[in-house]
């Protein structure tokens, strides 16, 4: 039951939230026609005009899955996440996506806390807590006889100031470090060098997420589950910034 759910909510693209453009509407009805290779085609396009909104990521990310590219679906669904993190229908159809391939991904509780907001909502929340606190402090200074009065408040502003501003810093380095990536070709070999004459250790399928390690050249090093590691092509993954 939930699985078809998920499936009937794959089928319905989420509309732009205000003023959608005319080929972003053109690309919503491809969709509901089943041209799916049509419509992304369409929202492809729409990505070159700068900035993309997180629904259009949904929107390419359901119709890349419909077209039975589940690897540059998950990349989408990852890129929308990253601007809505708390949209419950692109998680939904991301976790679709990662049982329609039997696999699962793991995520630690500090990532998971860290990802609840987007980076403009934790520079939000750290450049409020400062600026009520450097309010305060001007306000001792222009009122020093009441001062003492509301100094509570002072010191529990300045240290929730402090503190969603390291929470800023921590999801912004975690996002910059974390690596994340998918593939995003039939079947990708896995070599223990970064060397094609190197025997391949294994294989990676569409829409396999790993942790990239390392670069070198046309290489990356990426970890696989919990255990397995090795050097594939760089143009055999897409990477979420």
């Amino acid at each position: 039951m939930v699985l078809l759910l998920w499936l009937l909510a794959l089928s319905l693209p989420q509309h732009a939230a205000a003023d959608p453009a005319t080929d972003f509407e053109a690309g919503n009805k491809l969709f509901e026609q089943g041209k799916f290779a049509e419509a992304t085609k369409v929202y492809e396009t729409l990505l070159t005009n700068g900035p993309a909104p997180a629904a259009l990521h949904f929107n390419l990310g359901n119709a890349r899955f419909k077209s039975g590219q589940p690897g540059r679906a998950v990349f989408h669904y990852h890129q929308a996440l990253r601007l809505t993190p708390r949209d419950p229908d692109i998680r939904g159809n991301l976790q679709f996506v990662r049982r329609s391939l039997g696999v699962s991904a793991e995520e630690y509780l500090g990532r998971q806390f860290l990802r609840t907001l987007n980076l403009d909502e934790w520079a939000w929340l750290a450049g409020g807590g400062l600026g009520i606190w450097f309010l305060l402090l001007g306000l001792g200074e222009a009122l020093p006889s009441r001062r003492a009065s509301f100094a509570w408040l002072t010191k529990t502003s300045g240290l929730t100031g402090l503190l969603f501003t390291t929470l800023l810093a921590t999801a912004h380095t975690e996002r910059r470090q974390a690596g994340e990536a998918v593939v995003a070709v039939a079947e990708s070999a896995v070599r223990p060098g970064p060397l094609a004459e190197s025997k391949a250790a294994f294989s990676l399928r569409d829409g396999t997420e790993v942790v990239v390690l390392d670069t070198k050249g046309d290489w990356l090093q990426v970890r696989a589950g919990s255990q397995r590691v090795g050097w594939l092509k760089r143009d055999a993954l897409l990477r979420w910034e």
